[in-house]
């Protein structure tokens, strides 16, 4: 049984681990699980419907949604494989290059347009680094125009995904958008243990979610707090 609901706009995911994007069907139906072609800021991207329809309640977000293109063929879904296998291969090229070069960094993700045209290599440091000849290589080996962009832990960890300590995955590579500062206070607050490893994320950060309650603690006097902090041994 069909579960295509008519609407105009639906959640699109583009990767396994990333946050759904609110796309325009253009009057056409699609149903959770059709392949489409949409239209992003870099270039048309293969992804597939994760939620339709997906509820809009601000004009704003209307606004920003990206068109669907087509509902993707058989061509489309060969140039998704090539893609994939370019990634995969740009990212161990790019791995032995910087290395080879003596470049202090790390190859993130690897992102090849659907075309096969451009290329964006993510990657974290703690300093500049001077990639001109990395990059030399890069366009020669694959005949892409290759586009360098550094991020920082967070960033990297919602790029590639995986699964938090609370066994669900990562907010920040599924729904979380904007980071707020994060404190060890908030940790405190919440009569939480400060072992690093029981309040650090897959970045090596402070937990995100620590963040989601604080409002609630700071509104609570310290008797209160006090009350609820568990019994020490």
């Amino acid at each position: 049984m069909s579960t295509a609901v008519e609407d105009a706009f639906v959640g699109v995911r583009f990767r396994e681990e990333t946050n759904l994007t609110l796309c325009s069907t253009g009057g056409r139906t699609y149903a959770r699980g059709d392949q489409v072609v949409v239209e992003l800021e870099a270039g048309p991207a293969f992804g597939h419907v994760e939620q339709s329809p997906m509820p809009v309640f601000k004009p704003c977000q209307k606004s920003s949604a990206r068109p669907i293109l087509r509902p993707a063929d058989v061509g489309d879904q060969a140039s998704y494989d090539r893609q994939c296998q370019s990634e995969m291969s740009g990212k161990l090229y790019a791995q032995e290059r910087s290395r080879a070069l003596g470049l202090d960094m790390k190859i993130s993700l690897v992102d090849f347009a659907l075309s096969g045209k451009k290329a964006t290599f993510y990657f974290t440091s703690d300093g500049r680094v001077d990639f001109r000849q990395l990059v030399r290589d890069l366009s020669s080996r694959f005949s892409v125009r290759v586009k360098m962009v550094q991020v920082g832990a967070r960033d990297e960890a919602g790029l590639i995904g995986g699964i938090g300590i609370c066994g669900r995955t990562l907010c920040c590579s599924t729904w979380l958008k904007d980071f707020r500062p994060i404190s060890i206070q908030m940790a405190k607050r919440q009569n939480l243990s400060l072992n690093p490893s029981k309040i650090s994320g897959q970045c090596g950060r402070l937990l995100c979610c620590l963040a989601y309650e604080d409002d609630q603690y700071k509104t609570r006097t310290p008797d209160d707090r006090s009350a609820a902090a568990p019994p020490t041994a």
